[in-house]
């Protein structure tokens, strides 16, 4: 496996790990049926779980990754410019 491929791989799998807690704390602290009543929209508590478990899930991941790209080490050619 490429070394990007397997990055992405980690990042995703972290980010899906992190999403189940952060759901956990969550939903701990919000009802799925009071915030059903604050926003005005009628769904079961499933829907809430599962939406907020994907939206964790989405921002876990795309701060991942753009960690990993971020702290990609630069190649030999251009280092030799920061000297």
């Amino acid at each position: 496996m490429r070394r990007q491929q397997r990055n992405i791989a980690i990042v995703i799998w972290m980010a899906f790990l992190m999403a189940i807690a952060a759901e956990g704390v969550f939903f701990s602290v919000f009802d799925p049926d009071d915030l059903a009543l604050a926003t005005g929209h009628e769904w079961q508590a499933l829907g809430a779980y599962t939406i907020g478990f994907f939206c964790f899930w989405g921002s876990f991941s795309v701060c991942g990754l753009l960690a990993v790209r971020l702290t990609r080490a630069l190649p030999k050619e251009r280092l030799r410019h920061f000297a």
